[in-house]
């Protein structure tokens, strides 16, 4: 447990299991909804919460998968947060803050580093956390779009109360 109570309050808010919807858009892309779900875990001998997201694509045929991530997420008394993570065939390190907001926390993160994609130019995510929901965006600025453009945007709900 970390010496700052919001840290740990923080951690026990996302530990558990989360399931909601988003919609994919870009530049270079169709414009497509998804259905996803969370899972994060922690250890009491770790400092990091461990996370495994995946996506299915949302289609009037049903769905197919979609996205498949995993990674570490350390959250630290100073404010700031990491996450390193792995998603098909990229490996991504990214950077941030986070800070109580209304009835929960903002976390905004930047990524630092990227390996096995050379499209990769820059990302940003941005969660809202509440005791129940959680609603992300995520930016990303490629080889192709130079920009910082919208990609996904989700909301989950917590399922394991």
């Amino acid at each position: 447990m970390s010496e700052n109570p919001e840290v740990n309050a923080l951690v026990a808010c996302l530990v558990g299991s989360w399931e909601g919807n988003g919609t994919v858009s870009y530049p270079t892309l169709d414009d497509f909804s998804y259905r996803e779900e969370l899972e994060i875990t922690a250890r009491a001998d770790h400092p990091a919460l461990h996370y495994e997201q995946r996506t299915w694509t949302l289609s009037d045929d049903g769905e197919s998968p979609s996205h498949w991530e995993t990674g570490f997420l350390r959250i630290n008394g100073d404010w700031t947060v990491r996450i390193l993570n792995a998603q098909g065939g990229r490996a991504e390190v990214m950077e941030g803050t986070f800070r109580t907001q209304n009835t929960g926390w903002l976390i905004e993160l930047h990524g630092v580093g990227y390996a096995g994609d050379p499209r990769m130019r820059a990302s940003t995510r941005s969660l809202r956390v509440g005791a129940s929901t959680i609603d992300y965006t995520m930016s990303m600025s490629t080889n192709r779009v130079d920009d910082l453009t919208i990609h996904l945007k989700g909301s989950l709900s917590r399922v394991d109360l």
